[in-house]
Order: structure tokens, then C-alpha cells, then sequence
């Protein structure tokens, strides 16, 4: 062979472009018709409300503790390269609620706590209304955003604000450190509003791989915050903050780990304050 030609074969190697590679696919939900996700969840909430006692002015301090524990089972209904429908039921809860009680006979101020438990007769029959049947029904596209939804009871406004599986993915595949948005509306439905809706955005942030899931950091803020400062404690529960997980390779939604903590001065009047704090935990129950 001559050398000129094989200098030249060479040559053309060493120029030509290199084969394209197909870019990798974004993160997407990904359902089965009659596929069954079920997940635990523990909250533990804690609302401090300082009032002003009437004729007197003095400042008075009321204090409730909740604790909830409870199972949520999605039922696929549909399935298709769009999103899927899902039914959701409450298969077990345990809620404890933790209020101030009367003073002692020393004067000492004590705890009324009530506990309603599907797991005892009495609770199974106080929940018979929604235990174990289906109180939701929504629509989701592969990003998990809520495409329509309906409930037996309340209204449906909140689950297109918090999000069924807790997040929205974002349209390309995201590097570490990528952000990417959601807007969205909180609407204050009665007993908490007439109707009153306010703009906020979720901010979501890609910090990397964990065993095989995709972690994700959020932040909700209110765009703008209301004129009046008593309707602020109703908007305050849906300013989540922490991390949610994400199965690449199933494409589903392995939990969370969120918190919500916040102050309010001043709510009802100069010397009124309204705390809450609240700690959320959901995981994937794999079978």
C-alpha cells in the first residue's frame, strides 16, 4: 500500500466527526394500568397562636400538636404515553392531637390529647366514610403535573398545588445545580378564605444521584404576599422546603423529606404572633 494513501486514510480518520450520540432521555414518570403505589406517611405539626385576651390586653398562648401517620394507596386506572389516571385511597391513619387543657387543682396547666386510629373498632368506624375507598381521582402528565382531579369532599385546587407525588420535573435531563420552576395558585376555599387566590412558585434544584434515585431540593415562596396579614397562617402550610426522590430507572416517586417553618408578627392585631412548624416524611413502600 502506498504510504501517500495510507497518510491520507489517516488523516480522514483523524478529521472526520465523531458518530453522534443520542442524548439522554429527561426524568419521566412512568405508569402501568393496575400498578399499585403505596405510601407511608408521618407528619408532626406544631401551631402556636398568642391572641390577646379581651378587656385585659394580656397576651395568651394557645398551643396544638399533631401527629399523623398514614398509608396512601394510587391505583393506575390508565395508562398511556401522555400520563395516566390514578385513584387514591386511605388504607390506615393514626392521628394524635395534642391540645392545652384545664389547670390542675395546683393550678398547673395540663394536655387534652384525643387519638383517632383506624386500627380499633371505635376509629375504622369513624372513618368508614373514606377508609379503604377512593377519595380522589386525578390526572397526571409524565411530569407529574396535575392535569385534572376531583375529590369526594373539598376542594381539588389543593392538589394541583401540592402536587400528588410532590414534585415537577423539569423538561431536559438536569446537570447538578440545575433549577428549574413551577408556578402555581394557592386558593384560601372556606374556612380559611372566601375564595382569595395567591400566586407562588416552587423552585426545584437537581443536587445529584443516591442510590439509584434522583434528589431534588424545593423551595415554595408566595410571589406576593397578601395586604391583609390574618389571611398569611392559612397560606403558610403550603410553603414547603427540603428534598424529594425520584426513581430514575422506574420512573417513580420515592418520597420526601419536607418541613415548613414560619412566624407570623402582628396577624390579628400589634402583640398577636402565629407560629407553625411542620415535618413531613413520605416513602415508597416497595414490595
Amino acid at each position: 500500500m502506498p504510504r501517500a494513501w495510507w497518510a491520507g486514510f489517516v488523516l480522514m480518520l483523524a478529521v472526520a466527526p465523531a458518530a453522534a450520540q443520542a442524548p439522554a432521555a429527561p426524568l419521566r414518570f412512568k405508569f402501568q394500568p393496575g400498578q399499585v403505589l403505596t405510601y407511608t406517611v408521618q407528619q408532626i405539626t406544631s401551631v402556636s397562636e398568642t391572641t390577646l385576651e379581651e378587656g385585659t390586653n394580656k397576651p395568651v398562648v394557645g398551643a396544638t400538636v399533631t401527629k399523623l401517620a398514614l398509608t396512601r394507596r394510587w391505583e393506575i386506572k390508565a395508562a398511556d404515553a401522555t400520563g395516566a389516571t390514578l385513584e387514591l385511597s386511605i388504607t390506615a391513619m393514626r392521628q394524635q392531637i395534642n391540645r392545652p387543657g384545664p389547670a390542675d387543682k395546683d393550678g398547673k396547666s395540663t394536655v387534652d390529647s384525643s387519638v383517632l386510629d383506624s386500627a380499633t373498632p371505635e376509629g375504622r368506624e369513624q372513618m368508614a366514610v373514606y377508609l379503604n375507598k377512593p377519595i380522589a381521582t386525578v390526572k397526571l402528565d409524565t411530569q407529574g403535573r396535575v392535569v385534572e382531579a376531583t375529590v369526594v369532599s373539598g376542594s381539588a385546587d389543593r392538589l394541583k398545588a401540592e402536587l400528588p407525588f410532590r414534585l415537577m420535573l423539569p423538561d431536559a435531563l438536569p446537570g447538578a445545580g440545575a433549577t428549574w420552576e413551577r408556578a402555581f395558585v394557592v386558593k384560601l376555599d372556606p374556612p380559611n378564605g372566601t375564595g382569595e387566590k395567591y400566586e407562588a412558585t416552587q423552585t426545584y434544584t437537581y443536587k445529584g444521584d443516591n442510590t439509584g434515585s434522583a434528589v431534588i431540593a424545593v423551595a415554595t415562596a408566595l410571589k406576593t404576599a397578601p395586604k391583609d396579614m390574618a389571611e398569611l397562617p392559612a397560606l403558610v402550610p403550603f410553603l414547603w422546603e427540603g428534598e424529594v426522590y425520584f426513581h430514575k430507572d422506574s420512573g417513580r416517586y420515592a418520597g420526601a423529606r419536607l418541613t415548613v417553618k414560619k412566624e407570623v408578627a402582628n396577624h390579628q392585631g400589634e402583640g398577636t404572633k402565629f407560629v407553625y412548624e411542620t415535618q413531613y416524611t413520605e416513602a415508597l413502600a416497595e414490595k
